[in-house]
């Protein structure tokens, strides 16, 4: 193997896609845990899966994503600009998302209800988006503040040049 060429698979990357694979799985077996977590989503709107189902795959789409996220805001970095700005994408789609639920249940939902149970349609709209675990709406939202946070915050800080190891100071 010619030394220019990149060196993909390492006991580092393998290491790395095991404890993946493994918190990926422990994310998911949460579906299976035992005892009874309630059914904490239910109301007037309807009745959601239990407790432990939403959040093994509301968990599973995170540890999916934020690897993905990290890849694609470093490989295109050029192209898309600082961590922050992806982070924006991904609020825009995470917003797009949510709000074509919020139209979807207001074209059928609304509709199709009675009179007093109209007055629910924010807390039916909510139910609907915390019970997806088809589309990860909040996950990508989440992910993109994050970032957008992170781009901030390390915007903030002081380089290395402008800290000063003597005195512990940064200088402005």
């Amino acid at each position: 193997m010619p030394q220019t060429q990149i060196q993909i698979v390492t006991l580092k990357n393998v290491l790395k896609l095991f404890v993946w694979t493994a918190t990926l799985l422990a994310a998911l077996s949460i579906t299976n845990s035992p005892g009874n977590w309630g059914h904490s989503v239910c109301g007037v709107w309807g009745c959601g899966p239990p407790t432990q189902v939403l959040v093994g795959c509301h968990l599973a789409w995170l540890i999916v994503l934020i690897p993905l996220a990290m890849i694609v805001s470093r490989s295109f970095h050029r192209t898309i600009g600082p961590p922050q700005h992806f982070g924006k994408i991904l609020c825009v789609v995470g917003a797009i998302l949510v709000m074509t639920v919020v139209m979807y249940q207001w074209a059928t939902w609304l509709p199709a209800v009675s009179d007093w149970q109209r007055k629910y349609f924010l807390q039916r709209c909510g139910f609907t988006i915390a019970t997806c675990v088809e589309i990860p709406m909040l996950q990508l939202l989440a992910i993109g503040l994050v970032m957008i946070r992170q781009g901030r915050r390390s915007s903030v800080l002081p380089t290395k040049s402008a800290f000063s190891p003597e005195t512990g100071e940064a200088r402005l």
